[in-house]
């Protein structure tokens, strides 16, 4: 192949490039070109080189460097991934291992505090029943009844005289059995005290004396019992057969998980109607608790010294040298009703 140039002006423009093959015949003729401004003429034979090489700064013609050889990609296989990146895996596996443990542990440690059963108030629990004595019951007797008309007899309280007290007075309950626990597993020890009666209580003397009626055979003594006594403002104790010695207050301390119960005798020195309440504390906390007496207490006014059926008398308790009806006589006159 060779390129001819061909001129029509005689400046050295190129007016028709014409390549030719080997056969001589014409494969491509181009159109005139015009030269650019300041840019020097192509020349005749400086199209071959034009086409295969680039220009210098000084007008040369140079041959182009080919553009270097394009390498392939290595592949990489599964298994070198693998060994790249396991410690990448394992930290990671790692992290959700720890934050997991961590957020357990958290929690583990956490819900002990928020649900532990530790002694509060709630802990307390108070149940309570009557608990007279079988085949004993106890009268309230007015001070101004009709003691001629009282049934006489040999042995014990018989039908006839517990009939006389049905119709003349007032049975009386007397005696209650208090149950109470405390149901937490840990924590402080609850104590519970300052027994006493809340409501209101009259200003007169008793009007009343109780008489017991005894059918068991084996005496009126029963378990021993805190006395209570309402109407007086005082809390309960245990009263000393000694009467020098002095008397001792009803005080429960329930540790966690115990329980226990006492009894209570209420023997009012006047009349009283409200309800029986006490103080419970757990550290420096202190709040009262009304016993579950249903429908609340209501008691008349009695004398301190009581009486019991002694075959065919009336005799007093607790003195062999009383005369049951000198202390009723008594006791009118300090009423004004003698």
């Amino acid at each position: 192949m060779s390129v001819d140039a061909e001129t029509s002006d005689g400046r050295g423009d190129v007016d028709d490039v014409v390549i030719r093959d080997d056969a001589g015949a014409n494969a491509v003729t181009s159109a005139r070109t015009e030269p650019a401004e300041n840019e020097p003429p192509i020349r005749a034979g400086e199209a071959d080189a034009a086409a295969a090489g680039v220009h210098s700064g000084d007008g040369a013609v140079h041959e182009a460097s080919p553009p270097p050889p394009h390498e392939p990609a290595r592949p990489v296989s599964v298994q070198e991934v693998s060994r790249k990146h396991w410690w990448q895996r394992a930290w990671a596996v790692l992290g959700v291992v720890v934050a997991v443990v961590g957020a357990v542990t958290g929690v583990i440690g956490v819900l002990p505090i928020l649900f532990r059963d530790a002694t509060t108030p709630d802990s307390l629990t108070v149940s309570l029943q009557a608990a007279e004595a079988e085949l004993v019951s106890t009268f309230a007797i007015p001070l101004t009844a009709d003691w001629s008309g009282f049934p006489t007899s040999a042995t014990g309280c018989t039908a006839e005289q517990q009939a006389w007290l049905e119709s003349t007075g007032l049975l009386l309950h007397e005696r209650y059995l208090v149950t109470v626990g405390n149901r937490a597993a840990e924590g402080a020890t609850l104590s519970l005290k300052d027994f006493r009666g809340k409501g209101e209580a009259a200003s007169t003397p008793p009007q009343a004396i109780a008489v017991v009626c005894d059918r068991s055979g084996s005496g009126a003594a029963g378990m021993r019992a805190a006395k209570l006594d309402p109407a007086s403002g005082r809390t309960a104790v245990y009263e000393q057969r000694d009467p020098s010695l002095p008397d001792n207050p009803l005080v429960f301390n329930l540790t966690p998980g115990e329980s226990g119960d006492f009894a209570l005798f209420v023997q009012s020195s006047a009349d009283f109607t409200g309800e029986l309440v006490f103080t419970a504390s757990l550290g420096g906390e202190s709040w009262p608790v009304t016993l579950p007496i249903e429908g609340g207490v209501k008691v008349p006014g009695l004398a301190t010294q009581r009486l019991t059926v002694a075959g065919e008398r009336l005799a007093c308790i607790g003195s062999s040298e009383c005369d049951p009806g000198k202390v009723i006589a008594d006791l009118l006159a300090a009423s004004g009703q003698a």
